[in-house]
């Protein structure tokens, strides 16, 4: 896709981190932007802030979780603009710890619901609809370098990243040859978001799930660190935006984790063990 002056372009998670970024520069080529986000003054916030820049701009509060909220996003979208062009399924949350936490299953729907039914749920409300109006368009999904290489004490939110990349490959199989559409993942390592914060939106009956014992207080502290000296997320917006122009499958930002990922695909060939992301 090479053309985007008066096109249209769908963003979740679009108030800020990632998806502010992206919707940035997408409504720098001359996209119609509609955002949507869990948080409301966040969304209000950006949604003002795009029309002082003079860009066409549409937010509506949605729950990725929520299939029918993802399907009244995409009926707002159609009802504003028409036709889609691109789809960026970027809400995400981490939470959780180790698998073994027996307590935990609540918060495990949550990050699986927000992480991989979120991106399913778009997927189905929208790309049926942006395949059959036939232009050039394309679908990329929010994975994240936990989806190529397994993070301990991360299970929830390393099992949903691996399904997102697990869904937009088939996805991408499905109809790279006999359709308009293009599907790229986005596996981006640490980037300058408040993915670290992800609690605020948990909802209030999981919350006391949350509290984390001192080793995985320890991590998430260290998690943070690296999180705040990560990649500026208007340098993630710039490859997504020419992954989209080249049709390239995969993003991977962070060309520093490439030995890890050849690493685990060599262990995997030779029926070995594991290999973690070494964070």
């Amino acid at each position: 896709m090479r053309d985007f002056s008066g096109k249209t372009a769908v963003i979740t998670g679009g108030a800020s981190g990632i998806g502010h970024a992206v919707a940035t520069r997408l409504g720098s080529e001359g996209m119609n932007l509609v955002i949507a986000d869990i948080e409301q003054p966040a969304l209000d916030a950006a949604v003002a802030e795009f029309e002082a820049n003079g860009v066409s701009v549409l937010g509506q509060r949605t729950d990725v979780a929520d299939n029918d909220s993802v399907r009244a996003l995409a009926a707002a979208a159609d009802d504003r603009f028409g036709d889609v062009h691109i789809l960026f399924n970027n809400a995400g949350v981490a939470g959780g710890g180790p698998i073994l936490e027996p307590d935990d299953i609540g918060v495990w729907d949550w990050v699986l619901g927000v992480d991989l039914m979120g991106v399913i749920y778009g997927i189905k409300a929208f790309g049926p609809q942006m395949v059959a109006h036939g232009e050039p368009c394309a679908i990329v999904n929010t994975a994240s370098m936990a989806g190529l290489l397994p993070t301990p004490s991360l299970g929830s939110y390393t099992v949903a990243k691996y399904g997102v990349v697990a869904v937009s490959e088939v996805l991408s199989l499905e109809t790279r040859d006999t359709t308009n559409l293009r599907v790229s993942v986005l596996c981006p390592g640490f980037v300058r978001t408040r993915i670290a914060d992800s609690d605020r939106n948990i909802p209030e009956h999981l919350a006391s799930l949350t509290e984390p014992s001192e080793e995985l207080e320890f991590r998430r502290e260290a998690a943070r660190d690296l999180v705040a000296s990560g990649m500026p997320p208007s340098e993630v917006a710039q490859q997504v935006l020419e992954a989209i122009v080249d049709e390239r499958f995969y993003i991977l930002p962070h060309p520093q984790y490439g030995e890890e990922i050849v690493a685990r695909a060599q262990h995997i060939a030779a029926g070995g063990g594991v290999s973690a992301w070494g964070i």
